[in-house]
């Protein structure tokens, strides 16, 4: 190996990683370039912005510190489901009913903006459509029947289904759930392939995209400089998708996030009796606990089992 020739980096051991389909290894950043926008993060935020941006005619550059895919967006549960969480309602007093219904109907438009996605470009990451919620408690299954009220009065097109306490052994191999709702217009992926299938559609539209390359420094003007050990970038405008790997690059915005863990465990491939035994619709489900339980099938009959 040369002496300062910097080697490839790695997706963090994972069974996404082991499963996953060809990288491109994308080149680090060198040298000075300007753009329209420079993107900081290569994970579900920031190439989806560079898609939308690129597709409006514009100039992007998008920074990457290490691998694209490489935080949560590629090693996540890998469901796909509507919502943009619980309680919606509490922001009523900032931003009026009007507003609240808008977060929820942005909350059902980001599963068709995936959904859209992946079919035009035909991204191949195992997507299967079918998810249910299941009640830990009777007053779960209550709550799941006005949830369906809540969604049919948004105009939520695809079915959801209340499954009753004796029909449960047909969603999920467990005695512990006392009902569930099914929702057929959520589901589940490879959620590493879903991010490398989105940056292969970004380099296609243009976006020129650097793997390897921490931001060290933003320096604020009338134009933004953005800087990496080997190079910078200056732009009009500067968009940050780092997430929880924000660190010290605003304080700001950094002082408003707090990572959360979530932990994942792969089996290994089980027999299709085993499988349609556990789970017998292919569906991921989730229960209703504070400390919850997530799990489904990937596409080679291994149960991924989150919380």
């Amino acid at each position: 190996m040369n002496a300062g020739v910097q080697q490839p980096a790695s997706h963090t051991a994972s069974y996404y990683a082991a499963s996953s389909a060809p990288q491109a290894n994308y080149p680090q950043l060198q040298g000075e370039l300007s753009c329209d926008i420079c993107v900081v993060g290569g994970g579900f935020s920031g190439l989806n912005t560079a898609i939308e941006l690129a597709e409006r005619g514009l100039n992007v550059i998008l920074l990457e510190a290490r691998k694209i895919g490489w935080g949560a967006s590629g090693r996540n549960g890998g469901q796909l489901i509507r919502g943009v969480g619980h309680g919606l309602e509490q922001f009523t007093p900032i931003i009026g009913c009007d507003g609240v219904r808008e977060l929820k109907l942005m909350g059902l438009e980001a599963v068709d903006i995936v959904r859209e996605r992946i079919e035009r470009h035909s991204i191949d990451c195992d997507l299967t459509w079918g998810y249910c919620d299941l009640a830990n408690k009777p007053r779960d299954l209550e709550g799941f029947a006005e949830d369906a009220e809540a969604l049919r009065s948004l105009g939520y097109r695809h079915e959801l289904r209340l499954v009753q306490p004796e029909q449960m052994h047909s969603v999920v191999g467990s005695d512990r759930y006392v009902g569930g709702l099914i929702d057929m217009g959520s589901g589940h992926l490879h959620p590493l392939n879903l991010a490398l299938g989105e940056a292969v559609v970004a380099s296609k539209l243009g976006v020129r995209l650097f793997e390897q390359s921490a931001v060290t420094r933003i320096d604020y003007g009338p134009q933004v400089r953005v800087h990496t050990a080997q190079g910078s970038v200056l732009a009009s405008t500067l968009v940050l998708g780092c997430n929880a790997y924000l660190n010290d690059l605003n304080a700001e915005l950094g002082g408003k996030v707090l990572p959360a863990g979530s932990y994942i465990i792969a089996t290994e491939p089980l027999s299709e009796a085993r499988a349609s035994q556990l789970l017998p619709q292919n569906m991921a489900v989730c229960d209703q606990r504070v400390a919850l339980d997530y799990y489904r099938l990937s596409a080679d009959r291994r149960l991924l089992f989150g919380g």
